[in-house]
């Protein structure tokens, strides 16, 4: 544009300049400058309206570049609109996860505590569980050996008292016998009855009436 605008004040000032005098043209000939003229002006319109055309594609470029500078400012508020929102979002995404993460973790470790106190528990029912057995079966097998034992005496003192009433019976009919015999020879002692009632082999008629 600058050397338009050279070229352009260049022509103006040869037409604006005086007509050189024909007869100190070399050659001696003569210049058309009626017609030079002409082409010239010519000339001058032509880079006059060359040069409109580029202060109006400047002008545009100006215009489109302002545009375009607000497009990018705008885009730029935008975008830190943009991140501002996605960094408050973020920021509140990162603090609920780790509320929940802290949640998640404090009922973990709530339940680990469940779980082992309900271990400790079920152990401690089983431990009990098998005392009380074992504590049973030794009851039982206590009892089961008093039984034994009870048994065996009562055996014992069943053979006992067989062998003592076996013992006192042959007694008592040996004394019978002898108390018979003797009541034979002698009529003045009581009857065999009142005898018997020392042994109590007999029962009394008056009480038993």
């Amino acid at each position: 544009l600058a050397q338009v605008a050279r070229v352009t004040r260049a022509l103006e000032r040869a037409v604006m300049a005086p007509k050189p005098n024909p007869k100190a043209a070399p050659g001696g000939g003569e210049e058309n400058w009626p017609e030079l003229n002409m082409k010239l002006e010519i000339q001058i319109k032509v880079l006059k309206q060359q040069m409109f055309m580029r202060d109006e594609q400047i002008a545009s470029c100006r215009k489109e570049t302002a545009e375009g500078k607000k497009q990018c400012e705008h885009l730029d508020k935008s975008f830190a609109a943009e991140m501002e929102t996605r960094r408050e979002v973020t920021h509140e995404m990162g603090r609920q996860y780790m509320e929940m993460q802290e949640s998640f973790n404090e009922r973990i470790t709530a339940l680990q505590e469940d779980v082992a106190a309900s271990k400790a528990e079920i152990e401690d029912v089983q431990r009990t569980a098998e005392r009380t057995r074992i504590e049973k079966d030794d009851k039982i097998n206590q009892q089961d050996e008093e039984i034994k034992t009870l048994t065996a005496k009562m055996e014992s003192m069943a053979f006992e008292f067989a062998d003592m009433l076996k013992s006192t019976l042959d007694k008592m009919s040996q004394r019978i016998e002898v108390t018979h015999s003797s009541w034979d020879r002698d009529a003045g002692k009581p009857p065999l009855m009142n005898r018997l009632k020392e042994f109590s082999l007999a029962d009394d008629p008056a009480s038993s009436g």
